[in-house]
């Protein structure tokens, strides 16, 4: 890839990761691993083709008009989006919980949906992309049901985890049992070392895993009766949008 493009398309999805809110040309250099000249060029001619717009020179910068007319046609996969929706709203509404679909693309993790517990629906049409797919519990489902040979070109592109992502998988042989132990469970459930919980079910397209349905909570909240409910719930709702995408791909 031309390196001024890939700038440039690191400099939109950190943009896009919070749409509403501007980001400076500090923010965007220091993210970039650019100096600022060269970062303030770039920004220019993304504003010229309205990629990007500058709020004024103090706020930054936002999206422009022009990605949002490139996606005017729906979030990407919007099939798989169309059949979780009204489960996930359904879930989240029940739960009181804030839920997600999340999907593989091209070796980054891209969430599809997110419903918020007060079921307030925010559908993804930016690709809100979390670069350590290994320090996920979507991320970590996806990869286990990925073939090997996917498996083995995502590990050449990416590495394999690092003690701090992954302590339990920081070989090729204690990553592959790992994902064994995932397909085994059907399920990813963890816990951060900043006590947050990862909780991930996989949706199916038949016997293909396309995506996962995920939730992270704090730990203290994820006790009794209500961890319970939270993974009773999740794995019917997982089934339910797996036999909706089933259904329509007949």
């Amino acid at each position: 890839m031309i390196q001024v493009l890939e700038r440039a398309f690191k400099i939109l999805d950190f943009v896009a990761e919070e749409p509403e809110n501007p980001k400076n040309l500090g923010a965007i250099a220091g993210h970039s691993a650019l100096n600022p000249g060269t970062c303030a060029n770039i920004l220019k001619t993304l504003c010229e083709y309205n990629f990007l717009e500058q709020v004024d020179r103090k706020k930054g910068y936002i999206l422009g008009p022009r990605v949002y007319y490139l996606a005017r046609n729906g979030p990407y996969r919007k099939d798989i989006v169309r059949d979780s929706e009204p489960y996930v709203t359904r879930l989240a509404s029940d739960v009181h919980e804030t839920f997600l679909i999340a999907t593989l693309h091209k070796g980054k993790r891209s969430i599809l949906l997110q419903v918020e517990g007060d079921n307030v629906l925010n559908i993804k049409n930016e690709f809100l992309l979390q670069d350590n797919i290994y320090d996920t519990a979507t991320g970590r489902l996806l990869l286990a049901f990925l073939s090997q040979s996917e498996l083995e070109s995502f590990i050449a592109g990416r590495g394999l985890p690092d003690k701090n992502s992954w302590p339990e998988a920081v070989t090729a042989k204690k990553l592959r049992d790992s994902l064994q132990t995932i397909r085994k469970q059907g399920m990813v459930l963890r816990t951060t070392r900043k006590d947050v919980v990862g909780i991930a079910f996989p949706i199916k397209q038949h016997e293909s895993v396309i995506a996962a349905l995920g939730l992270f909570l704090p730990a203290y909240r994820f006790k009794g009766e209500h961890r319970k409910k939270v993974l009773e719930k999740m794995g019917e709702t997982a089934e339910k949008i797996s036999k909706a995408i089933a259904k329509r791909k007949q």
